[in-house]
């Protein structure tokens, strides 16, 4: 019984070091609302696309580049 209680706390110990990272690397809000705004407009652009598939490919691109707003956002790099 208490080798499977640490088996469990050592699969979840990397997922709590992750959260706590998180949490402890705490950014104003402002940056959050920049990276939401620049989505926003990035999908109002995107839904001009003629084609499905051009639609599609924009959307996918507006999603990486609000990936990358929040990633620099958080790590400030």
């Amino acid at each position: 019984m208490a080798s499977t209680l640490v088996k469990h706390a050592l699969r979840l110990a990397p997922v709590f070091l992750v959260v706590m990272m998180v949490v402890g690397a705490s950014t104003p809000a402002a940056a959050q609302v920049r990276c939401t705004q620049t989505l926003r407009e990035c999908y109002g652009q995107a839904a001009t696309r003629q084609s499905v598939w051009e639609l599609w490919a924009a959307g996918i691109d507006c999603e990486l580049g609000y990936v990358d707003c929040v990633r620099r956002a958080l790590i400030g790099r």
